[in-house]
Parts: structure tokens; sequence; C-alpha cells
């Protein structure tokens, strides 16, 4: 009698069935190893837990909360190379039913839509700190562990702040998987996998690190994926084209500045631009839950949260707290404060002193037996950060570290704040960090330039020319204005984002609240810049006339944050007036700075309980598409406004 378990089980005949039994068994193999691989790296996620205990590692599938991901659309991706299109009338305006939201294991799920092809390049972007590399983590962990798109054969990832050390060198498609992934071993050894017959998906991290151009005039018809070629050309040229593989998926992540990295006439037709939003209040409620293991802790900590978040005095923090990472400071800062003490936060820099506080030991033990210590290493690391901002890298070797004079086996500070990369992979000569933390890098960086300004009065941002440019600077002492006039300067140059974070920092480290903060932790003891008022003053001035001059949106909004770090009270008041201007590039804003506007014009208190009449609606539309109109027009009316 035959085996219940046979049945239906029809055994290959032929020599083609045989081969693909066995490319099939071989693929199964290998697609385990790799997921085998995939979950060692990606199933927890480090907290921002205070020095002195036990750094946490929160399961991610167990604490990631689902973020808002909308559709976007391939007219205003890139700001750069966009022309006036033609404003839609206003009984086209969007309604809130066109707005597509994507689920995260469903981007490259086929549009309901008959008319739409199937999706095949997804690019995504979304600002610092918005969750883009944890929901990259969730939906690679989600296929690691069977629970999402197990139609998928094969799952690579290349992470741009890695690909940086590899410019120079010539790679293949498969010697580039096999670099990354050594559960992977090549084609050329595994003559029996044919990555053409299989679905697979390549996910690139973080455009906006990568520090050269892709290059897309290199663009030539190739078919095999052994033969080695320049890095830029090899992932315009075989990732993004589809050239060497046309059945591959591809995910790209950025921040909004680098989306321009790539000229809109080379997006594939079947693309998907999408933008991460972060969280809305129900999400931080859950992400609170979530982060917190002792209920009592959780009641405690969202009351706590969302009393201080419903402040009046501190709309800005509402406006950051939509970001994830934002939120898990929040949290981290919260769980280390006292029964009834306040806590003040209402700029960027200000959640970051206090985050780096409590992670380095500082809150609450100023005067211990090794705070000097750490404060030395503190202000080592800020040197390490800011040539690290320099070089435009995220990542940096033991050897980089030890030039900055920190011992790695021996500095327990160093490990707070940075973790190895790969860590027992000899993908490198040498142990390779990064900073743990998103925006720490940028914050340490410009801590290291404002101490150096206030311990000797030197403006580490000047880059003279000449020599007489180098005989000024080394006998005439620096002054405040002239740093933050650098810094503003810094922006205006690099239009890809490079230094929009470091800028608010090196702002915001300059103004009275801030210095209290770094003078009672002692890493600025006696701290004092006199005069910091009016230079405050002068500086807004100077970022003002900046903006009025700058003709790309992405770094005017830039612009803007640097306003709200200094405290500027006209923020508000200004990105009304920019609304109101005719841009004299014919470049409009992209419905997500639109939305990033609105939120200024709410922190900023303009227009309260007023309404936008006819002629400034007008007015606005000739700064954004409809849909950039629609969307602010969504933040307001959630915020209570009328909007006529």
């Amino acid at each position: 009698m035959e085996d219940s378990g046979q049945q239906g089980v029809t055994l290959p005949h032929t020599e083609g069935e045989r081969t693909a039994v066995t490319q099939r068994s071989k693929l199964g193999g290998v697609r385990e190893k790799l997921q085998s691989e995939l979950r060692g790296r990606y199933t927890s996620l480090c907290d921002g837990t205070p020095a002195g205990q036990e750094v946490r590692s929160h399961s991610l599938t167990h604490s990631y909360v689902e973020l808002l991901i909308t559709e976007g659309n391939v007219q205003w991706h890139n700001d750069r190379h966009a022309a006036t299109r033609p404003v839609r009338p206003p009984s086209d305006m969007p309604t809130a039913n066109e707005e597509v939201t994507i689920k995260l294991d469903d981007i490259f799920k086929p549009p309901l839509s008959p008319d739409r092809p199937q999706v095949k390049t997804v690019l995504t972007k979304g600002p610092t700190g918005s969750g883009k590399t944890a929901s990259v983590q969730k939906f690679v962990l989600n296929w690691a562990e069977d629970r999402a798109n197990q139609d998928v054969d094969f799952l690579f990832v290349f992470p741009f702040s890695e690909l940086n050390w590899l410019i120079g060198r010539s790679f293949s498609l498969s010697g580039l998987i096999s670099h990354f992934h050594s559960s992977m071993t090549s084609e050329s050894e595994n003559p029996g996998l044919d990555l053409s017959r299989s679905k697979v998906v390549f996910i690139l991290d973080g455009l906006d690190q990568f520090n050269l151009p892709l290059d897309f005039e290199s663009i030539s018809v190739e078919s095999d994926i052994n033969k080695e070629m320049p890095l830029p050309i090899l992932l315009a040229n075989h990732i993004w084209c589809h050239l060497l593989l046309p059945s591959a998926y591809v995910w790209v992540i950025t921040r909004p500045a680098a989306a321009s990295f790539i000229p809109i006439d080379f997006l594939p037709q079947q693309q998907c631009l999408t933008e991460i939003r972060g969280f809305d209040d129900t999400q931080k409620r859950e992400f609170f839950r979530k982060r917190f293991g002792d209920q009592s802790l959780v009641h405690k900590a969202i009351a706590l949260v969302m009393k201080a978040i419903a402040l009046e005095s501190s709309r800005n923090l509402c406006v950051l707290c939509q970001t994830p990472w934002c939120c898990e400071m929040l949290a981290a800062i919260l769980e280390n404060t006292e029964a009834g003490e306040c806590v003040e936060i209402d700029t960027l820099t200000q959640l970051y002193t206090h985050f780096l506080l409590v992670r380095i030991g500082l809150k609450n033990d100023r005067n211990g037996e090794h705070s000097e210590s750490i404060r030395e290493v503190v202000r080592k690391l800020g040197k390490l950060a800011f040539l690290q901002q320099e070089r435009g890298s995220l990542i940096f070797s033991e050897s980089d570290v030890k030039e900055c004079g920190i011992d790695v086996s021996k500095s327990s500070t160093f490990h707070r704040l940075c973790r190895p990369l790969f860590t027992g992979c000899e993908m490198y000569l040498e142990e390779m960090y990064r900073f743990a933390y998103t925006g720490i890098q940028d914050y340490l960086a410009a801590l290291h330039v404002f101490l150096t300004y206030t311990n000797k009065r030197r403006n580490l941002l000047l880059q003279p020319t000449t020599l007489f440019d180098r005989l000024k600077g080394t006998f005439r002492r620096a002054t405040l204005l002239d740093l933050h006039r650098c810094s503003v300067d810094r922006v205006l140059r690099n239009t890809h984002g490079t230094y929009d974070l470091f800028l608010c920092f090196l702002l915001g480290l300059s103004t009275t609240p801030n210095q209290t903060l770094l003078d009672l932790a002692c890493l600025g003891k006696g701290l004092k810049v006199t005069g910091s008022k009016v230079i405050t003053e002068i500086t807004a001035e100077y970022i003002k006339q900046a903006i009025k001059s700058e003709p790309y949106p992405q770094t005017t909004l830039a612009l803007f944050r640097s306003l709200r770090e200094l405290g500027d009270a006209s923020l508000g008041r200004e990105v009304r007036h920019y609304l109101n201007s005719e841009s004299r590039w014919g470049f409009l804003l992209e419905p997500d700075q639109c939305w990033e506007l609105a939120d200024m014009l709410w922190a900023g208190r303009e227009m309260e309980r007023e309404v936008f009449r006819e002629m400034e609606r007008l007015s606005w539309m000739r700064r954004m598409s409809m849909w950039g109109f629609w969307r602010m027009q969504t933040v307001l009316g959630d915020r209570h406004w009328q909007v006529y």
C-alpha cells in the first residue's frame, strides 16, 4: 500500500525536471543560511539605557511600532530637478482617500489598480530619526523569521555607510553579495545557484551617507553578475536600472536632501516613491507601552510624557516627538528622572544634551569617582566625531579611535556611545565602529567645535585658502559670530544635508539653557559666552537673509530648523513670509516639506485662531503643488485651525 505521505508526489523524469529539483534544493539550503545570518544581525535593538545599567536589547518583533508610510508621486520627489509645474484647480484638490498608505511588509506588493505596473523599485525618504533603518530591520527580520514575503528567495542588505569603505575598488554583483553576507558564496563557486531565476530583493539603506555620486552616465547593458566594475557604476548600472537581474526588487532609503542623488530621468518606470512620517499621538502612546516592561512605569511614563507634550510651552517637543528616536531619548530621560523633578525640553539640542548626560552617567553623578575621566573621553569622542563629520563617514576603525587618545579596551564610556560593526566578521582588517545612536555623531562634533571655541577661541570651521587667511586665523581670535556664520555657510555649500543637524546643534549649544546644562555636568566647566544674546540676534538675521536668497527648499528647511534651535521668536512669522513670497527659481515645495513648515507655523503660534484668507491661500499655492497645499491643510485641520 502506498504511503499516504507520498500521495500526490511526482518524481522527476526528464533532465530538466531533475535540474529544477536540484536548483530548488540548493536554493532552500542557501536561503536558510542567509535567513539565519540575518536573524542574528537584526533580532534586537539597543535602547538608551542609562550608564551603570546593563544595556537592554529589545526584541524588534515585540518592540517595533508600525510607522505611517505613505505613497508619493514621481513628479515631486526631486526638488533639484524640478521646474514650475501646472497647479491643479481648486475643484481638483486631493482628498484623504487619494493618499495611499502602505504597510511595511506590503511595500513590494502588486498595486490594487490593474492599470498600474508591478512595483520593482521603491525609493523611501524620511527625516533623521523617523525610523527608516528600524523599518528596514523589521522588514528583513519578518522575512528571515518566515513571517512575511515568503515568495522572496533571497534578501540582501547593502548599507551605504559601509559601501563608503569600498570606494576605489571594483566589484561584481555576486562579489558584493558575498562581501556583505558571509553565508552566501559567489555564483562562480556555486554554479547550481541561479539568481536570475530567483526572486531577489536588494535593500540599500542610507543613500544620503554615500560619498560618491552614482554613475548613471556609464550605464551599459550587462548580463554577467560576475563582471567587476567600479562601485558607483555597479550600483547605478546593475541595481537601479535592473540591467543585470531584471527580476530583482530594489528598496532605497534616504533622507529627503539626498533624493536628488538619483536623477528623475533615470528612475525606472516601475517605481514607487514613499515617505516615512513617524508617529502620531496614538503611536507615541503605543511606543511607550512597548518601551517599558513594568506596567506601573508604563502608566507613569505615558502620563508624564503626554502631559509634557501637551503643554502649551512645549509645542516644539510635540513636533520633535513625531520621530521615534526622539521618543526613545525622551523615554530614557524620564526613566532617569527623580520623582517630582521637572525636565525642561523645548529644542532638539536640549533633548540630545539631556540624553547624553543620562547615557554617560553624568546626570545624577556629576562629582563621582570616575566623572572626570568620563568627561575626558566625551571630549575625545567629540574630536573623533568632528573628524568623521569632515570626512563624510559614519564608520571608523580602531586605529581612528586610538589616534584620538581613547583606549577601546578600557573605556566603558566609549562602548556606551559607540558599537562595533559586524562583530566577528572578517570583512575588515581591523575592528570597525560607529556611533550607536542617531544624530550623536553630529551632536558630539558640534560640542567639540563649540568647546574648542570657548576654551581656546579657535574656529575649527575656518577653511583658509591663502597664506594670508592662515596667518589671519593664527593671530586673530575667533568670535562666536564667526563660528555661527561659518556653520551656516557649511549648510549653504553642502546641499545634501551633511551639516544640517550639525548646524542645529552648534547654534543650540550657544544658547543659555544648553550652556547651563553643560556647565552643571562640568563638560563645559566655567562655560561663559559673553554677549551671546546679541550674537544670537545677529546670527538669526544672517540666517533670515540666507533664506531669502536660498533656491533649494530642503536647504531652506534646514535654516528654519536652526532658527528654532536659537529660540527665535519670529520663526512662525518668517515661515509665513516665506510662503507668501514667490520663488524666483521655480522650485515647488514637496508635500513632506509643506508638512514640516505647517508644524513650524503651529509651534510658533503664528495665525493662532485665525483663518487662511483666499488671497493668502492663492499666494501659498505659488510655492507648492496642490498635493503640498493639501498636506499642509491636513496638518492645520488636525490642529483645529480654520482653513477656508
